[in-house]
C-alpha cells in the first residue's frame, strides 16, 4: 500500500505518467488477469438512505439501474460477526471509520462512469481552473478496443491522473457485484489492469456500481486492499434533470452539510458537468459569507482523505533528496565553523 500510496502523491506531484499503451483487448486482459474467482454466497447488508441516516430525508431511487442511496453502517454492520470483521469498506457517510472527518463541514467531489471525450475535459478545465481534485471512478469497458476513440479515452485515463487526480476503480462493465459475486474478482481485477496501463498506478479507491454492499464484496476489496468509497449527496442526474435542477437540489443540501459530504457527479451527463462551475461559484460566495458570520465554511478536500496517513519510506529519491540536502547544510556550516567542527555532525 505504502508503494502504491508513494506512486500517488508522486503523480499528484506532476510526475509524467508511462507512454499510453495501444490495442488493449478485453479478452487478452480476461486471460492475462485470469483472476480465480470465488463462489461465496451474496447475502446483502441490511441498510437505510445516506439522506436517512446523516442528512435530510428524501425519497429513495427506485430505479434498478440507479446509482442507489447507500447505508451509514450501525455496529452491526461495521462488525457482522463480532470478530473484529468489518461488513463494509471505509469511506461511507460523512465520518468514516477510516480517516473522520477534520472540518466541521467538508466535501469531497467525484465523478463516476467515464472517461467521456466530450464532457470529462470540461470537468478537467473547471477543475484545473480552481486548483481542485476530484476522484474519477472509471468502467474499463470505455477504453478497451483501438478504436480512435478507445484510444483517446486511454490517453485521457492519462490526463487525467497528470493533473493530479485520483483515477479509481468503479469495475470493468458496471456490474452489480452482489448480485453477481462470481464476477467480482473478474470485474475488479480487469478495470485495475486497464488503469495500470492507462496510468502507471493501479487504482486505490474503488466505488461500487449501484451502491452495492454485501460481505462478499468486501472479501473481494480486502484481499486488495482497496478503499471502498461511498456517497452521500446524489443529485440523481441519471433521471436527467436540468443542470438549473442539479444546482437547486445540490444547494439545498449543502446548507445543511455538516461532517464530509461525498458528492457523487458523473461526467457522462451533460447536466452535471454544466453545473460544477456555478456549484463551484455557490460554494465560494457561501463561504465568504459564513466566514463573514463567524460560521463554518465548506472546505474542499481532495482524495487524500481516504488513504492512511503516514510517512512514506525513506528510500529512491526522498533517501537522496534529503542527502543532497543534508551535505549543503554542511557544506555551508563548514565555511562558517570550520571542517573539524561540521565533520564531528557526521
Amino acid at each position: 500500500m505504502l508503494c502504491r500510496l508513494a506512486a500517488t502523491v508522486l503523480v499528484g506531484a506532476g510526475v509524467m505518467v508511462p507512454p499510453v499503451g495501444a490495442g488493449l483487448d478485453h479478452g487478452n486482459l480476461m486471460r492475462s488477469v485470469a483472476p480465480e474467482a470465488r463462489a461465496l454466497g451474496s447475502e446483502t447488508l441490511p441498510s437505510k438512505s445516506f439522506s436517512e441516516a446523516v442528512l435530510s430525508p428524501a425519497a429513495a431511487a427506485t430505479d434498478p439501474h440507479s446509482e442507489r442511496g447507500l447505508a451509514e453502517p450501525g455496529p452491526a454492520e461495521l462488525d457482522p460477526d463480532g470478530a473484529g470483521h468489518t461488513g463494509l469498506g471505509f469511506g461511507f457517510g460523512p465520518f468514516t471509520s477510516f480517516y473522520p472527518s477534520i472540518e466541521p463541514r467538508e466535501l469531497v467531489l467525484s465523478f463516476d462512469d467515464g472517461p467521456d471525450l466530450k464532457f470529462t475535459p470540461l470537468v478537467l478545465d473547471e477543475l484545473d481552473r480552481r486548483g481542485l481534485k476530484a476522484i474519477f471512478f472509471v468502467t474499463g469497458r470505455r477504453v478497451i478496443g483501438d478504436h480512435p476513440e478507445d484510444l483517446a479515452r486511454r490517453e485521457l485515463l492519462g490526463r487525467i491522473a497528470a493533473h493530479g487526480h485520483l483515477v479509481a476503480n468503479h469495475t470493468m462493465t458496471h456490474r452489480n457485484l452482489c448480485d453477481a459475486p462470481q464476477e467480482a474478482a473478474a470485474e475488479i481485477d480487469e478495470n485495475a489492469e486497464v488503469i495500470a496501463q492507462a496510468t502507471g498506478i493501479r487504482p486505490l479507491l474503488f466505488r461500487a456500481p449501484y451502491g452495492a454492499h454485501c460481505r462478499t464484496l468486501h472479501v473481494e476489496l480486502t484481499a486488495r486492499q482497496l478503499i471502498s468509497v461511498g456517497w452521500n449527496i446524489d443529485p440523481q442526474d441519471w433521471k436527467d434533470p436540468t443542470s438549473e435542477e442539479i444546482l437547486t437540489t445540490l444547494e439545498a443540501r449543502l446548507t445543511r452539510l455538516k461532517g464530509r459530504g461525498i458528492l457523487l457527479l458523473h461526467d457522462t451527463h451533460p447536466a452535471s458537468v454544466f453545473a460544477l462551475g456555478p456549484l463551484l461559484d455557490w460554494i465560494a460566495r457561501e463561504n465568504r459569507i459564513a466566514v463573514r458570520e463567524g460560521r463554518p465554511p465548506i472546505v474542499l478536500r481532495d482524495y487524500s482523505v481516504f488513504l492512511p496517513r503516514q510517512p512514506l519510506p525513506r528510500m529512491g529519491i526522498v533517501t537522496v533528496a534529503s542527502a543532497v540536502l543534508f551535505d549543503n547544510l554542511l557544506t555551508n556550516l563548514t565555511s562558517r565553523i570550520g571542517s573539524s567542527a561540521a565533520t564531528a555532525l557526521r
